[in-house]
């Protein structure tokens, strides 16, 4: 960079020609006097020009150090008018955050959330503009995203948000009719529909915490709607091997839906609320951001304390990077 560019020098400078004292100026800014003759003589050097007269007292200017205070001076104004407007946007609380998260999470549990917070924050608005994809956050067509991974890209930072337990369960009236899977080796006597969306992948084994096993089923359907499939098995007509624990723990706990294979799970997974670090230094994503983490680690774990007397919870959880 070249010592023209050098904003300090020139503030320095512009001081020098305010206070026509090296030691005044010095005492402005907290340096040494030596610290602001070196800076006003780079800037001699890289112009090739004097821009004042040392030998007079009070010092004088020269013309071209005339010249330059007048543009310093408009330029520096300029710089502190840009930076008193940007600090006081990043203060500001009012305007709008843009979420992407799961369709079924907001479907169901989302949008009374907001409206909790809304009742204490009305001049913060919601736009849900994604399906909970990291590539809107980097996109910028979302301010704030939760994932099932722990992003590595130094642009984010990430929050976590409790963890993603999933259940295999069936209806009474399959069980009934079908008998009740002990393994997952029995699925291929069973229809499973299966998730396989934008949000994750199909699951293709299942864990007892000790090993894993393929799933073979006698007939799949594959889904990308998470509540279509849960009202399917609510229904008989099929099971699931891996609903999310938010939108099965309430029929658990109520007799609607009875968890399946006995010890075998597809392994939980921690789950992340993610934003830029230039979101972050805005007051109204801070302020929703120090809310919204723990009201959604209270409800996640608010879930598994439901379905723990009908269900043996994983204590494992995988942590994935990407």
């Amino acid at each position: 960079m070249s010592k023209l560019d050098d904003l300090s020098a020139w503030r320095m400078f512009c001081s020098l020609c305010k206070t026509r004292n090296f030691s005044d100026t010095a005492a402005e800014f907290d340096v040494e006097v030596s610290t602001v003759s070196r800076a006003v003589s780079s800037l001699e050097t890289a112009l090739g020009q004097d821009l004042i007269k040392r030998n007079m007292r009070p010092l004088q200017l020269t013309e071209i150090g005339s010249a330059a205070y007048e543009s310093a001076i408009h330029v520096i104004r300029l710089h502190q008018e840009m930076i008193a407007e940007l600090t006081q946007r990043s203060a500001q609380i009012d305007g709008k955050i843009r979420l992407s998260l799961a369709p079924g999470f907001v479907t169901r549990y989302m949008m009374p959330m907001l409206m909790e917070f809304n009742s204490m924050y009305p001049e913060i608005s919601f736009d849900i503009v994604g399906g909970g994809n990291l590539a809107d956050v980097l996109q910028y067509k979302a301010d704030i995203a939760v994932v099932s991974f722990k992003p590595t890209d130094s642009r984010l930072i990430s929050f976590s948000r409790g963890r993603n337990v999933y259940v295999p369960v069936a209806s009474p009236q399959y069980i009934e009719k079908y008998g009740m899977p002990q393994h997952p080796s029995e699925l291929s006597q069973h229809t499973v529909l299966l998730y396989d969306g934008t949000v994750r992948h199909a699951t293709k084994t299942l864990s007892n915490g000790e090993e894993e096993t393929e799933i073979k089923w006698q007939k799949v359907v594959r889904v990308g709607n998470i509540l279509a499939i849960k009202r399917s098995v609510l229904d008989g007509l099929g099971i699931a091997v891996d609903l999310p624990l938010l939108h099965c723990a309430q029929e658990i706990a109520s007799g609607q839906l009875i968890p399946i294979l006995p010890g075998w799970y597809h392994p939980p997974v921690e789950c992340f609320i993610v934003t830029t670090k230039s979101n972050w230094r805005m007051r109204r994503h801070r302020i929703f951001l120090q809310w919204f983490q723990p009201r959604l680690q209270a409800f996640f774990r608010e879930q598994e304390e439901l379905v723990a007397p009908f269900w043996r919870l994983p204590t494992k959880t995988l942590v994935k990077e990407l």
